[in-house]
Formats: C-alpha cells, structure tokens, sequence
C-alpha cells in the first residue's frame, strides 16, 4: 500500500441489533487520532474479503464488546455469555488471524486481548467468578473513566517498556465478566491485576501485538502510561515489521498461566 503522512489504524465497529447499524465509542477514535494515526472505522464484511481490508490499513484496533459463543474455546454454553453477534465473530476472528499472519500491528482491548488468546489457541473463563472464588467483581459497574484496580507489569515486557520502565504498576478501569484461562502457547503474559487476573497479554515475535484487559483509550488523557500505549502503537504501525517499537526484545522466561 502506498505511504501516507500518517499510519491508517483500523477499528473494528461494534453492532447494534436493534438499530441494525455499526458504531464505535469516540474514545478510541479520538485517543488513535492523537496518538498521530489515521482512525478508520471498520465495518463487518465476508471473511474472505478481509485481505482486501488488511491491504489498505497499517494497524488494527480489537476492540471491546458482548460475548462470542463458548464453543469456539471448547467451553460449556452459560447463562452469563450475552450480546453475542455472529457476524462479529466471523469477520473479527478472520480479521485478527490475517492480521496476524501479515505481521500487522495488534491492539486488543478488553474482548480484543480474550479475542486474541482464543484465536492463537487459547481459552477463556466463561464467567469468571463461577470459578475463581478469589477473584473481585471485575464489572461492578464503575464508569470507563473511572479506576477500579492496580495492575502489575511484569518487568522486561515489551509492554513495560512501551507503558514507560517506571510504571511498574498503574490503576485502570475495568468492564468484564470474562479473563484468560489458559494462554495460548505464542503469548506471554504482560500485567496481572493483585487477584491473578491476567490483564495483558503479548507475542514476543510480533513487532507489536498486545492484548490490555482495561480500556487505555478512556483513560488517554488521565494515565500517562495508557497513553503512551496508544502512542507507541501507532508508532508501530508506522514502522517495517523488522523495526519493533521498544529497544529490545525480552526473553521468553515470562510466567505463564
């Protein structure tokens, strides 16, 4: 594709049923837009057309929203999964493999990180408080731009050193019944919440791929470290797949789940 002034981030549309129509909270077009990148917001199409998609965008946004159906991560059906839209599973799913597949740089947030996790293999809880006793409610319903939790960042992540190496730990918001269950093989982990929830996840190999549990685009303005997140991604997107965003690579000594 050809060069432009600015790194072309796409972001993948939420679907109202009722009103049959796409939309997308501002705070992630605005926070990208900030951040120096081009938004793009993408609607949902064929799963083959996605190639067509990826040829004309530089970086790719996973964002939050409902359930995908529990069998695509070999769990039981529950009453908890809701606002599943099929045709968002279909495209996101394709869309997050080819992105992969391409090298392309990754940002999944809150459903995008879970989304990730699963499409390398991975699993998820289906609702997490059904089976960690220990685990807070982590959708008390507290709005996106206020803080609910501390998360820890485990040093030598491409995550601590794109969040900047002093923070080691920040607090966030918070908006999900669902975590990571077990992590896919090609993934570390980044941040944990102090319940031992997995709150991020990244591929060493990738220029940039990172999954973020919280919403960083609602907290751009309020926690530094959120937004050099977003900056640093649309840094990546503006860069060759054999130019990463950090100084280094780390090791893959990261704890797993």
């Amino acid at each position: 594709m050809a060069k432009s002034a600015r790194p072309v981030i796409g972001i993948v549309s939420n679907f109202d049923v009722e009103k049959d129509g796409y939309f997308c909270s501002a705070h992630y077009v605005r926070a990208i837009e900030r951040a120096g990148a081009l938004p793009v917001i993408l609607p949902y199409v064929n799963a083959d057309e996605v190639a067509a998609v990826l040829d004309h965008i530089s970086g790719v946004v996973l964002t939050g929203g409902g359930d995908f159906p529990a069998e695509l991560y070999g769990a039981s059906p529950h009453q908890a999964i809701q606002r599943m839209i099929p045709e968002r599973d279909r495209y996101e799913f394709a869309l997050a493999r080819s992105a992969l597949d391409r090298r392309i740089p990754i940002l999944g947030i809150c459903r995008g990180m879970q989304l990730l996790n699963v499409v390398a293999g991975g699993t998820i809880y289906p609702h997490t408080l059904d089976e960690l006793t220990s685990a807070i409610d982590h959708r008390d319903g507290t709005p996106l731009d206020q803080t609910v939790h501390e998360v820890h960042v485990e040093r030598e992540t491409q995550l601590s050193m794109l969040c900047g190496e002093q923070s080691s730990s920040f607090r966030v918001n918070s908006l999900h019944h669902q975590a990571i269950k077990q992590l896919a093989s090609e993934f570390v982990i980044s941040a944990r919440a102090a319940d031992g929830i997995i709150e991020a996840i990244e591929r060493p190999d990738r220029p940039f791929v990172i999954g973020v549990q919280w919403h960083p685009e609602c907290m751009y303005d309020s926690e530094p470290a959120c937004r050099r997140l977003i900056d640093n991604f649309a840094k990546a997107c503006n860069r060759t797949e054999k130019e990463p965003a950090w100084p280094q690579r780390p090791t893959r000594s990261q704890k797993r789940a």
